[in-house]
């Protein structure tokens, strides 16, 4: 594995790496199966090949075949992602004990179930090498795929972009994908050996990031500002030539004009409030109101306050805390901690490859989550965390095994 994994690093115009064998790698059909899952969720209503229930048990089913695959060492596999398991399975189950069903309860406990079994896949197809760099292009196609449904919506001085009858047709959830993107090509662009591959990954950042700016979504662009501030400290120290390069590139582009009518729409949208210091506020108290389990799935959502209709909280952890109560939050901050810990250990070793993305990307992916709903079940959120999540798991067995050495050297002195 670490022949095959050095040779598709040099290929991609990463310097080479080194890395451990040990679980059984799922085998590739497995991951290319899971691809074709996203692009029927993706893409399939805009493409009228809709089945019902298919896209979900196609999920599952994989889901299963990974799990399958692993044998004993699911456990070993999966530990890094237990909390994460552990929220999606506390939130069903306590919808299913103390909670009406409604059709929104329904659509929502789907949703989770259909988050545990990509939590499975992700982090089985993690054990392949490249899986990172295949899922980023998979990605990058989905959303170029999108590009003929987007349409413009809105008036006076504001026009939004959605990608209509798509999987990401909200504005928010289309800069949130292509945000993503923006992030990977450009760390990736600063990454590469090879300058025809560079020139590539920044064009593709570049697209990306001016669909982002044509939704007019302030989130992604502030997380994906958030996401070059964590990843350029590093990338300076040892990538200054293509650090300069992608910012004359940049201003370049900035100064030919073509942003300029998108930057007045975010002018325009940032002197209007987000209705955040209102819902959160709503939100908490609501929790407070029950806060062991919660109003379940299907009484989620705030009402108003121009009093017409219903919105979501606009925040992950609030989403669940409404849906389960605490016990659910708590596992899920449990899941954001090992996270973290994996990207400060990566944001400190990570000297070259794909491991010097992760930090950027997931200070992108937590952005998101406080501002958003449902970000933390994204097929990338859960890609990279599971990989970061990973390194922690790693970094212990790297210890213990020193440890090992240590005491087999001292007892044979």
């Amino acid at each position: 594995m670490v022949a095959v994994r050095n040779e598709l690093a040099m290929q991609a115009g990463f310097p080479r790496e080194t890395a451990s064998a040990t679980a059984p790698c799922p085998p590739a059909y497995l991951e290319y199966l899971w691809y074709v899952s996203l692009v029927y969720a993706m893409l399939g209503q805009a493409w009228g090949i809709v089945i019902p229930s298919v896209g979900g048990l196609l999920l599952v089913v994989i889901a299963v075949a990974c799990f399958q695959r692993m044998g004993t060492w699911a456990a070993h596999v999966y530990k890094p992602i237990v909390w994460a398991l552990a929220t999606g399975i506390l939130l069903i189950a306590i919808q299913l004990l103390f909670h009406e069903e409604d059709q929104q309860a329904l659509s929502e406990g789907i949703a989770f179930v259909g988050w545990i079994a990509t939590l499975i896949i992700a982090q089985s197809l993690s054990l392949r090498p490249g899986f990172l760099q295949r899922f980023a292009l998979v990605a990058l196609a989905i959303g170029i795929a999108t590009l003929p449904f987007i349409k413009m919506s809105g008036g006076g001085d504001m026009m939004r972009a959605g990608a209509s009858g798509t999987g990401i047709a909200n504005p928010n959830s289309l800069g949130m994908w292509f945000g993503f993107c923006a992030v990977y090509f450009i760390f990736w662009g600063l990454e590469c050996r090879k300058t025809d591959l560079r020139i590539f990954a920044w064009i593709a950042a570049l697209v990306c990031l001016y669909v982002v700016m044509l939704t007019v979504s302030r989130a992604p662009l502030l997380a994906i500002a958030l996401a070059c501030v964590v990843g350029l400290r590093s990338a300076l120290k040892r990538s200054f030539v293509p650090l300069l390069s992608l910012v004359l590139l940049t201003s370049l582009v900035y100064t030919s004009g073509v942003f300029d009518e998108k930057i007045d729409y975010y002018m325009t949208r940032g002197a209007e409030e987000s209705g955040r210091e209102k819902l959160w506020p709503k939100a908490l108290e609501r929790i407070l109101n029950a806060p062991f389990i919660g109003y379940g799935l299907g009484d989620i959502q705030l009402p108003r306050s121009s009093g017409n209709g219903y919105i979501n909280p606009h925040n992950g952890l609030l989403h669940i805390a409404l849906g389960g109560g605490i016990l659910p939050v708590i596992c899920f901050l449990m899941y954001l901690k090992r996270v973290g810990i994996g990207a400060v250990q990566l944001s400190r070793t990570a000297q070259a490859g794909e491991a010097t993305l992760l930090p950027p990307l997931v200070t992108f992916a937590v952005f998101e989550i406080m501002v958003l709903d449902m970000v933390f079940m994204s097929p990338w959120t859960v890609v990279v965390f599971g990989l970061v999540a990973g390194t922690v798991s790693a970094d212990a067995a790297r210890r213990s095994m020193s440890v090992r050495k240590m005491v087999h050297r001292t007892q044979g002195q």
